[in-house]
């Protein structure tokens, strides 16, 4: 009992004299990223049981006809809308002529009906490393959304970093880019079971992912 009473001791003295030495706590792994797939819309074209349309009019039809797909389909004919001023990062073609149903959040259980210009386009999934969530939820609770288009400025001593998501704490969620958008995954480090996107400003801090929002058709 004496040999242990001494050792926990030790343990607890940090910096108070030669010899003495810090038992640093064992690292706490973060939990694995939980993933999950959202099926906001039917394959007919309507708002799937819990999910609620809401009719909206930004003043100017989105376009749906260049296969775009959306970065978080995880189905085929989801597309990415242009223009960007109209956030229409995951669309559907809509059963009502000349519309689509969108998602923005996939944390929620509302799409957006919107006007549609031209044909919408048949589309393939995303190649599996240009793939990413629509949205996601860091370890300490910070949201970010899939950033589409706009002007962001360059990142303090970080001239590589492009924009990837927006997010409500932290400033940001970034990619590293040479050129052109060289990360996969939208920045997101996808090779352990947590998965970690750079986010900051003037101070760049990788960070986990506790949920990751994907989307696709329901039947």
């Amino acid at each position: 009992m004496r040999t242990r009473h001494l050792a926990l001791a030790i343990s607890v003295v940090v910096g108070l004299g030669p010899g003495l030495v810090a038992l640093a706590p064992p690292a706490v792994a973060a939990p694995a990223t939980v993933k999950v797939i959202v099926m906001p819309v039917t394959v007919s074209g309507t708002a799937a049981s819990g999910f609620s349309v809401k009719k909206q009019d930004p003043g100017f039809p989105v376009d749906c006809r260049y296969k775009d797909p959306s970065i978080a389909a995880v189905s085929p004919d989801i597309e990415t809308c242009s223009p960007s001023a109209a956030y229409a990062p995951a669309c559907w073609k809509a059963a009502a002529p000349g519309k689509v149903l969108c998602m923005r959040d996939a944390s929620s259980h509302k799409v957006f009906l919107i006007k549609r210009e031209g044909r919408f386009a048949d589309t393939a999934i995303a190649k599996p490393r240009d793939r990413a969530p629509l949205d996601f939820v860091l370890t300490d609770g910070t949201k970010c959304q899939i950033r589409i288009g706009g002007a962001w400025g360059p990142v303090p001593h970080h001239p590589n970093l492009y924009g990837a998501y927006s997010c409500d704490r932290h400033d940001a969620a970034w990619l590293y880019a040479k050129g052109s958008h060289s990360d996969a995954h939208a920045g997101i480090d996808e090779s352990g079971a947590s998965w970690r996107i750079r986010t900051g400003y003037k101070h760049i801090v990788w960070r986990h992912i506790a949920t990751a929002y994907f989307v696709a058709t329901a039947p």
